[in-house]
């Protein structure tokens, strides 16, 4: 099951972290949840939940989700506390609500993302890698690698990235605008992208329902790198 959890926090003063604010989340998580779970969290190739937050006027929403039932404990043990502690900030982060959403099966993803299309909005900065270094060329199908990558992984499926590049070469582009911009994670600056596009889907049904699957599972895993971090945070909505 997929599992999302939005986190509403008190107002807060982030302007002296020398990081991102999801960065210090993602480390303020991993010190709230077993201690255990929180080592496999560090293998490199393990990459269960995203996390991303944007400011509300000076407070924060926190928007947590987990690809498997075993990931779901960090937004039930973020449910559960009254504050983070963030390294950098004088105060605690205080939690006054969250809103979690209906689990969802990843196998049937699609039939929450109507057939037209939908417009994605790249929310918080979204980065890949070309050549080997990071990047924010704005080549929106390769963003979805990652996910397809995720999906396989978690779901035991064996979807042919491949065959996504087919039926994205098939969508038509609506509306679009795309930014460059950054990402601090402790120190270190990376390239990104946000800004939105409007995507309408091809006829055939099984180019259809793949790339709404997969589209419907980046709203939960993040897209790009160090989505556990903050980056690759997208919002999908229908057309």
């Amino acid at each position: 099951m997929l599992y999302q959890t939005d986190i509403y926090t008190a107002g807060a003063d982030s302007s002296e972290l020398f990081s991102e604010l999801s960065v210090k989340i993602h480390g303020a998580v991993m010190k709230a949840i077993p201690a255990e779970y929180a080592t496999r969290m560090h293998e490199k190739t393990y990459h269960p939940f995203s996390v991303f937050s944007v400011k509300n006027d000076n407070s924060f929403i926190i928007r947590v989700s987990a690809l498997t039932d075993e990931a779901s404990v960090i937004p039930d043990t973020l449910c559960k506390l009254d504050s983070l502690v963030i390294y950098g900030m004088k105060n605690p982060l205080e939690i006054v609500g969250f809103d979690r959403a209906e689990p969802i099966s990843a196998d049937n993803a699609e039939e929450y993302i109507g057939k037209r299309g939908c417009r994605i909005t790249f929310v918080t900065p979204a980065m890949i890698k070309t050549a080997g270094k990071p990047s924010a060329k704005p080549d929106i199908c390769s963003f979805f690698l990652s996910v397809v990558k995720r999906y396989n992984m978690f779901e035991n499926a064996e979807i042919s990235f491949g065959a996504f590049k087919d039926a994205f070469d098939n969508i038509r582009f609506g509306n679009y605008q795309l930014n460059s911009s950054s990402y601090n994670v402790s120190g270190h600056i990376f390239p990104g992208m946000t800004g939105y596009c409007e995507l309408f889907f091809p006829k055939d049904n099984g180019q259809n329902t793949l790339l709404r699957r997969i589209i419907a599972y980046a709203s939960y895993s993040g897209i790009g790198g160090k989505t556990g971090q903050g980056m690759g945070g997208i919002t999908v909505e229908d057309i």
